[in-house]
This record gives structure tokens, C-alpha cells and sequence, in this order.
């Protein structure tokens, strides 16, 4: 007891009633939860272990307080209960608790696969069904931690839709906005009341359900919760600031005795959603007006500079925000002249290259000249993943070790390439998938002949696999016949045994060429699927395992390592703890790595960690603050268990995970930003630049950056050597008859302009990919559209709603369309559509000249192809281009600015000598019409365009572009930028 000062001291020897310990960052609150159970248990008369409940949120943080009061007290404590709130109320229902237990994603799946069920409507993108699973799920969690059934939901919108009614009575007549937020409403309840029942008639039970139905178990069940009450004499939570209403719920039932301790910082709530960040504490207060409250706030972790800098930076959140705005975390006095450090630094650069470029050679420098003692010594944090692909680059070429926390092992190089080749043998049109297995080093097929038979598989429009078979009677390539006969045993295999029954025999005949660290990512991969086949296949057949990770995908699931899957699987996605001096497992072999390994992680996953130096990166104005993506459907204030924050609560949010980056570092703490024409720093660096006191410097650092030809020599020598398919080492490298004459459609134009790497997969190797059901439905309804508009034009008479659909019913191709909530969605549009179109023209007189019109000119370096939707006359005697547009409504600004449109005005002009007056962008989904004309400086402007595309092609320039619109490409997993880099670079 000696070590602990006057507030910790008092903590831990508080012996009855409720206890309120607000404990800021680093000032011990672990050890003083640990030093509390022993303290009760030795003072406490006839008090045994079971009788201590302890609760947190992660599985880590209960094994860890668990094993930290064995080491001390030793049998002693046997029988104390350390557990998550999932897992006690698991325990606790009992019965119910042998349902299957459905995370976030296999809720997900579960919704989308009963998608037809629910009953949507309003909500339901035809184009992208799942769209909205995700938010409901998030929905329906929110509901239950605010402890609101779904009865209660469905009374909340008819109390709304009784004012509405008594609005219309009192003569101010509701707005069609206001009727149709009603009929939304009702859309939400239904689809939450039809979940839950779905859900409850298969035998699940969904994550964020548990703690809700344990509250209402307790409160029908007087015995059991009389029965609990007597069994927990005294009841610990760890990290209070994270617990909803529900939580705090089944925690004053359970504690009527009041010996109820609750440890947490309001400064740290990073996963309180809407709820204000110290809500937790003021329902404590309000509950427990008896409490004792004590505040631990001297930190034992950083160094005077650092938190001056971090309370600065949390002072920033307004006070109604904060529990204690006076709050002061601080260095104990007689500590204040050892812990006296560096000054805290911004690095300031001109470039997210020179940033990364920086850092990299920074640590390696300070490592090895001896200034710092181990790479494991440093952590780089960051907001998202995607802000450290080019640190990890940097890293390698300086030969720094790193490890990644939390990386998405199913991203990895030879886990896409089990993924491919299980594709390929359970669907082999999968041509993407194809191209990935066949491009294995152990195969021998050369990046030319690959070409090749994409060519010509794509102008036969037949899969690859087609045309790799009918070539293997020449053997072209030295592994081509065991490449198809190790695929044709596994093929027969998949057809009589369960997936886990030959997944490892696979694995082995594929054979791993990388080391340690690809079969560490490996081995956890095969443990996914195990786990899917004991726990979540009905089957276990690799059809259903295909479909089932083809929506774990979609949903945005993450297969981690062990290790790093730890955690409670809730969509709060509580961070992890663990012991401070731990680092990863993965590719961590202290033998051969004696310095250790530079920690890379999201500052989300570094919550309750600490480092001697932590480098926070990538301080960028739109990425840290994260932007605020507003959900589809929103838990309504009225509902909401609680207080709500002030202002803007987003930022308050992103301002505290802020706080808890800077709050890591012990020693040195390090600020990164960028600062160039796109990019500004974050407005939390200005905020601490404006303060303007003295444990803060700005330095604006120029660094030489290597040659892009020896970085790219440097990743494909990486990746030779790592083995596995060759093909995201190929997208780097030029082919010789590339450089070729270039031959561009609009669309191929716009997809070298969004991503170059994707025109050269689909444009310039021509991998054979089907038709999305987006652009399936849109070939289908230009079909019937030139149909219709043709009989129009010759006959008008003619064309009766009978007429019309049964013109779309011949059009229509449903065997086409997978899947059967799309079909059926994209049948009904069409031909609503289509009834569209026919009330647009029928009165307008119009004369048809030209339909589906092709062209090809030369311009700009290029030679330019395409086809025109539609050329008429009206009655004016004016000509009018129409392009016919399915999927999202277009704008005016979208017709102005549309590449295609000033294509085809110059194509009317230079191909086909056809002088037109206008052009129009035709909405099908709305019949609006979009009047547009192009200027001569528009025309150059494209045509400059196009001569830059041009010359990017002939000399080989195929960057990835990375961002938001990945998800949706069909080439990811042959990207270089959608591989999480497995490598551990080894000096």
C-alpha cells in the first residue's frame, strides 16, 4: 500500500457503498482495481472471491486483471468473477444463451440473406441491397443498449404520427415531407420488429441484444436477480465511460446493496456514440447521490511536456462536454524534475511521401545511431489503416522492422491466394480469381501469356479457365497440368466432403513460398474457416462458404489474428487491452528481431497501451477529424436513454481520440501533418499552434526522396522473393506491346482517369469480367428503350400500356440476375421506366434519325470510339443528342461536367458531320431531362485530357488510385493497393 498515493490509496480502501473513481489517463486505475479485490477480500469479514464481480469490455482487460491479482495474491483470489458484459449476460440467460450468438457481420449476413423478409421498401437500393443492412444493424444495436423493444419503437411512431393528425386538425396542414417521414418510420419499425422475430424463429440471438434481454430476464425473474444480488457483494467496472443505458441498468440491479466501484475518464469515452461522453457518470451520480467520488489525476506515464500538450489539447472540447473542465492531469510534484523530456515536435512536410519518408529514416536513424534504444520503443499511430500504406513502404526500404496491429489478415498476399483458388475451384467463370491462382510462381506462367489468353477469352466473352483448358493440351507453361489437375481434385472433393475436411491438404499442395510471417497469416486464416464450420455453416461445403465470405466481405468483416481478435465482437468495437510491454505475435521473433519491432496501429487500437515514443501521423485536415458519416436511420433523441452532448459531438469525439493518441507516449511524442495545395493540417494541430505556449515546436522538413525506379525495383525484389501469384508484382511492370496506338471509349477514358491500373486490367490485359447487375439492367433497358422509342417514331398510334409490357417482358432477362430481391426490384424499375420514356416522347413529335449510332475519329493522340444512345429532331427543326442514364439521378452540374457527353458532341462533329443544337441527359429513374452544349474551350480541355491518358499508356503508367470506390471495383484482389503488405522487413 505504501506505493500508492493519497487518491489511489483511498480508492482501494473505500470498503461500502457506492464509489465514483474518475481516473485520467496513466495514473494506474489497473492496479488500483487489482489492490481494491485484495484489499476486500483481507478486510472484509467472511467475504469469499466468488462473491467479487469485476466487468469490463474487452476479454484481454478481464485476463489481464485476473492475472495480475494471481500474481500478487496468489490462491487467495481463486474464484473472482472477471468477465466482459457479453460474456456475464451470455452466462446469465441461461437457455436462451444455447442460441447461436450472431456478431455484427453474421447479423449482417443473416439480414441479407432473409433480405426478402423484411419488408423494405423506402430503404432498399436496388442496385446495392445491403447497403442498408449495415445501419439497421447499427440501428438495432443503438435500440437495444437505450433498452427501446421493438413494441416501444412501433408506439414512438404512432404517437408522431397522432401529432400529425392533430396538426391537420388545427388547420396547419402537415407537408408531404412531414407524411413521408411517418411512412419512413413505420418502414423502421417493421423492419426492426420483423428482424428481431426473424432472428428469435432461427435460434440466433444478435450481439447487441444480450445485455437488454438479461435486464428484462432480471426483471421478470425476482428470484434470480434476488439470487445474483446476494452472490455479488461487491460489483467493479472497468472503463465506465463506454457503458450505455442498458448496462447501467443491469448494474443497478444488481448492486441494490450499493457496493457498486466504477472506474473510467469522460476524456477517453471514444465509443459513446450520441450519448454525451460523461453520460455514464452523471446516471452514477443522479442513481447514487450517496457516492464517494474520488479523482486520480496524478500520471505516472509521460513526461511534464506531453501533458501539457494533451491537456491543452483536451481543454479544447467545451466544458458542458466534460465531467471536471478543471481536471488537471498532471506529474506527481515529487517526480516533476525526473520527468522532465523533449519538447513535443510537429513535423511539417510538403508531401504524404516526404512524411512517410521522414519517419522511416528518423526511427531507423535514432535506433541505430543509439539514441533510442529499440524500434520496439516506438509506436506509429494513425485515424484509418490506409494512412500507413506508404509508411510501411518507407519502413521496408529502410530495412526498419515493423508490426502491424490489427491487420486484416484476410488481405494478405497468400491468404487472397488460398481465396482465389478456392474461387476457382467452386466457381471457375470467376476469371478474376483465375488470373489470380494461375499467376502462382510455382506454375511458371509468364505475365505475356497470361495476357494472352485474357485477350482471348475476353472477345469470345467466355471465362479464362475456358481457355486455359483448351490450351493445356499443349502444356504452354511448365505447372499448367498439375495447376489443373491439383484444381480438379479439390474440385471433386468439394462436391462429397465439408471444406474443413481437405482445406489444409489444399494448403499444403499449393505450398507456401514465403516464411514465418505468411503462414502465421495462413494458419489464422484456416482457423477462420474452421470456425466457420463448427459455429456458422449449415453445411460446411465450400458453395456455402463462398457465399457466406463473398457477404463477410460486403459487410466490411475482418479476419484478424488471435491475438488481435480478442476483444468483445460488438459494434462499439471496444478497443483492446493488453499488458503494456506486449507487442503482436504476428512476425514477432524476438530471436531474430533483438531491437524488436516499430508498433504500427489505429489510435482506437493503441486505447490502453503506452510507448516511450509515439509518433502520431497523418494530422490531416478531413482524415483526423474524421469526417462524420451520417447514418441512414438515427436512434430519435426521444428515445435516447440519458444525457445527449451539446454541439458538435463528432468533434468532441474525434478530439478525445485524439487525446488518448497523445496520452500513449512516455517519453517523446511527435505531430505529423502535410501542408501543400490539396492538403492543410488538422484543425486540432492549429488549435495547439494558436495556444502558443512553450512544450510545442513547429519544424517544416524537406526530405530526398528515392527514385520512383528504385522503389519500385525494391517491391518487386520483395515480392519475388515472398513467392505466392506474381500478378500485383505485374501490374508494376511495363509489357513491351503496351506501347501500342490507343483506341479509347468514353468509359474507358473515365476509367483511366479514376484508376489507371484498373484500365490496364480491363482495357489493356482485357481479363474477362460479367456484367454487374447495375450494368446488366442497363443493357437491358437500353434495349428496350431504342425499341420503344422506334415503334414510337414510326407509329405512335400503336403504343398502348399493354403494348409496353409486354415489349419489356420480351426484353427482360431474369435468369441473368443472381439475385432474387434485384431481380425482382429491377423487373418492376424497368418497366416503370420504360412507361417513362413513353410519357416523355409520345406527345413530343419527335423524328428519330439516328439510334445507337457508332463512331471512331482520331483525337487528342488517340482514336476515339463509341456510341451514341440517340439522335433526333423536334419539333422546332432543332437536332437533340439524348444519352439515356439508368441508376442515380444525374444533376445539371453532372451533365455540364460529363466527360461522355463532350465526347460524343465532338464525335456529331468531327465523325458524323451531324450539326447539333443540344444535348440531353435523359434520367430514366426520375424522366427528367438535363438540356446541356459544350463550349470550343471545353472541347481542348478534353482533348488535353485525352492526350495525357494516351501518353500515360504508351509509357506504362498504371498507378492504383486508391479510395472509397475500391469496395465496388471488380479487379481488388489483384491490387497492389488492396494487399495488406505481409512482410516484415528483416535487416
Amino acid at each position: 500500500m505504501i506505493q500508492l498515493n493519497k487518491q489511489q490509496q483511498e480508492a482501494v480502501k473505500h470498503v461500502s457503498g457506492p464509489l465514483l473513481i474518475v481516473a485520467g489517463a496513466g495514473t494506474g486505475k489497473t492496479r488500483v482495481i487489482v489492490e481494491r479485490v485484495g484489499f476486500l477480500l483481507q478486510n472484509v469479514p467472511d467475504l469469499q472471491p466468488h462473491q467479487i464481480l469485476a466487468l469490463t469490455f474487452s476479454r484481454k482487460a478481464a485476463a489481464e486483471m485476473r492475472r495480475r491479482l494471481q500474481e500478487k495474491y496468489g490462491e487467495r483470489v481463486e474464484g473472482c468473477h472477471f468477465s466482459t458484459f457479453h460474456s456475464f449476460c451470455n452466462d446469465l440467460l441461461g437457455e436462451q444463451s444455447k442460441k447461436k450468438v450472431l456478431d455484427k457481420i453474421d447479423e449482417w449476413i443473416f439480414l441479407r440473406r432473409h433480405l426478402e423478409e423484411l419488408g423494405l421498401d423506402y430503404y432498399l437500393r436496388v442496385s446495392e441491397p445491403g447497403k442498408f443492412l449495415s445501419d439497421l444493424v447499427d440501428f438495432c444495436s443503438r435500440c437495444h443498449d437505450n433498452l427501446v423493444s421493438p413494441a416501444d419503437y412501433a408506439n414512438y411512431v404512432e404517437k408522431l404520427a397522432s401529432r400529425l393528425k392533430d396538426a391537420a386538425k388545427s388547420e396547419k396542414k402537415p407537408s408531404e415531407n412531414a407524411e413521408k417521414e411517418i411512412e419512413k418510420q413505420r418502414e423502421i419499425a417493421r423492419v426492426y420488429e420483423r428482424s428481431e422475430r426473424l432472428q428469435e424463429e432461427k435460434g440466433f440471438l444478435n450481439y447487441g441484444g444480450m445485455v437488454s434481454r438479461a435486464v428484462n430476464l432480471l426483471k421478470n425473474s425476482p428470484e434470480t436477480l434476488e439470487e445474483l444480488q446476494h452472490r455479488y457483494r461487491f460489483v467493479l467496472v472497468d472503463e465506465f465511460q463506454d457503458t450505455n443505458a442498458a448496462q447501467f441498468e443491469l448494474l443497478v440491479m444488481l448492486c441494490e446493496h450499493g457496493n457498486l466501484a466504477v472506474v473510467g475518464d469522460d476524456d477517453q469515452a471514444i465509443y459513446r456514440f450520441r450519448g454525451a461522453s460523461h453520460g455514464s457518470f452523471e446516471q452514477f451520480q443522479k442513481h447514487f447521490p450517496e457516492r464517494k467520488s474520488i479523482v486520480l489525476d496524478e500520471n505516472y506515464r509521460s513526461t511534464v511536456q506531453i501533458l501539457s500538450v494533451a491537456q491543452t489539447a483536451i481543454s479544447m472540447n467545451p466544458p458542458e462536454d466534460r465531467l471536471m473542465p478543471d481536471k488537471n492531469l498532471h506529474v506527481p510534484k515529487e517526480k516533476e524534475n525526473e520527468r522532465q523530456g523533449a519538447l513535443t515536435e510537429i513535423w511539417e512536410f510538403s508531401s504524404e511521401e516526404q512524411q512517410a519518408e521522414y519517419t522511416a529514416s528518423e526511427i531507423a536513424r535514432k535506433v541505430r545511431s543509439g539514441e533510442a534504444g529499440k524500434f520496439s520503443d516506438f509506436a506509429v499511430l494513425y485515424r484509418k489503416h490506409r494512412h500507413r500504406d506508404q509508411l510501411v513502404d518507407a519502413l521496408r526500404r529502410h530495412g526498419v522492422p515493423f508490426a502491424i496491429r490489427n491487420l486484416a489478415i484476410h488481405r494478405t498476399p497468400r491468404v487472397l491466394d488460398l481465396v482465389a483458388c478456392l474461387r476457382v475451384i467452386g466457381t471457375p467463370e470467376d476469371s478474376v480469381s483465375t488470373a489470380r491462382a494461375a499467376s502462382h510462381i510455382q506454375w511458371g506462367l509468364e505475365l505475356p501469356r497470361l495476357v494472352e489468353y485474357c485477350q482471348l477469352a475476353s472477345r469470345g466473352r467466355r471465362p479464362l479457365m475456358e481457355v486455359i483448358r483448351e490450351k493445356n493440351g499443349g502444356k504452354e507453361w511448365p505447372g499448367m497440368q498439375k495447376f489443373l489437375e491439383i484444381l480438379d481434385r479439390f474440385s471433386r472433393f468439394s462436391r462429397f466432403q465439408r471444406l474443413s475436411e481437405w482445406f489444409d491438404l489444399m494448403r499444403a499442395e499449393l505450398g507456401g513460398m514465403g516464411g514465418e510471417e505468411e503462414k502465421t497469416a495462413e494458419d489464422a486464416f484456416a482457423a477462420f474457416v474452421k470456425k466457420w464450420d463448427a459455429e456458422k455453416s449449415e453445411t460446411g461445403m465450400l458453395s456455402e462458404f463462398l457465399e457466406y465470405f463473398s457477404y463477410f466481405e460486403e459487410a466490411g468483416g475482418s479476419v484478424n489474428l488471435p491475438e488481435d481478435d480478442e476483444k468483445e465482437n460488438t459494434t462499439s468495437a471496444v478497443g483492446e487491452s493488453t499488458t503494456l510491454d506486449q507487442q503482436p505475435k504476428l512476425w514477432e521473433k524476438p530471436e531474430a528481431d533483438p531491437l524488436g519491432k516499430v508498433i504500427l496501429s489505429t489510435v482506437h487500437g493503441a486505447k490502453g497501451l503506452e510507448y516511450k515514443h509515439v509518433i502520431v501521423f497523418h494530422l490531416l485536415r478531413r482524415h483526423f477529424p474524421a469526417n462524420r458519416k451520417k447514418p441512414l436511420i438515427e436512434l430519435p433523441a426521444e428515445l435516447w436513454k440519458g444525457p445527449l452532448p451539446k454541439g458538435d459531438h463528432h468533434i468532441g469525439e474525434e478530439r478525445r481520440l485524439f487525446y488518448v493518441a497523445l496520452t500513449r507516449a512516455k517519453n517523446s511524442l511527435v505531430l505529423c501533418t502535410v501542408t501543400n495545395e490539396r492538403q492543410q493540417p488538422s484543425p486540432f494541430l492549429e488549435e495547439l499552434r494558436k495556444a502558443g505556449f512553450p512544450d510545442l515546436i513547429s519544424k517544416k522538413i524537406t526530405v530526398d526522396l528515392p527514385q520512383a525506379d528504385k522503389i519500385k525495383d525494391q517491391a518487386i525484389a520483395s515480392q519475388k522473393q515472398s513467392g505466392g501469384s506474381q500478378i500485383t508484382r505485374w501490374a508494376k511492370e511495363l509489357m513491351s506491346n503496351e506501347k501500342r496506338d490507343v483506341t479509347l471509349s468514353p468509359s474507358a477514358l473515365e476509367t483511366y482517369l479514376g484508376c489507371p491500373l484498373k484500365y490496364r486490367f480491363s482495357a489493356t490485359w482485357q481479363i474477362p469480367v460479367p456484367p454487374g447487375p447495375a450494368m446488366l439492367f442497363g443493357s437491358i433497358m437500353h434495349g428496350a428503350v431504342k425499341e420503344l422509342v422506334q415503334l414510337m417514331s414510326n407509329d405512335p398510334q400503336k403504343i398502348s400500356e399493354e403494348a409496353i409490357g409486354k415489349l419489356w417482358e420480351r426484353h427482360w432477362k431474369a435468369g441473368d440476375f443472381r439475385d432474387a430481391v434485384q431481380e425482382r426490384m429491377y423487373r418492376k424499375l424497368g418497366e416503370e421506366q420504360l412507361r417513362g420514356v413513353w410519357q416523355v416522347w409520345k406527345e413530343s413529335g419527335i423524328q428519330v434519325l439516328e439510334q445507337e449510332k457508332s463512331f471512331q475519329f482520331d483525337w487528342g493522340s488517340a482514336h476515339i470510339k463509341g456510341r451514341i444512345d440517340q439522335i433526333h429532331r423536334n419539333t422546332a427543326g432543332e437536332t437533340e443528342l439524348v444519352e439515356y442514364k439508368t441508376g442515380r439521378p444525374k444533376t445539371q452540374k453532372d451533365a455540364q461536367e460529363s466527360l461522355q457527353m463532350t465526347i460524343y458532341g465532338k464525335a456529331c462533329e468531327a465523325a458524323l458531320k451531324i450539326p447539333i443544337d443540344r444535348m440531353i441527359l435523359f434520367n430514366l429513374s426520375n424522366q427528367e431531362l438535363l438540356a446541356t452544349s459544350r463550349k470550343l474551350k471545353d472541347y481542348k480541355e478534353v482533348e488535353e485530357e485525352i492526350r495525357q491518358t494516351s501518353n500515360g499508356i504508351q509509357e506504362g503508367i498504371f498507378p492504383p488510385n486508391p479510395g472509397f470506390l475500391c469496395r465496388y471495383c471488380d479487379f481488388q484482389n489483384l491490387c497492389p493497393a488492396q494487399e495488406e503488405a505481409p512482410k516484415s522487413y528483416r535487416t
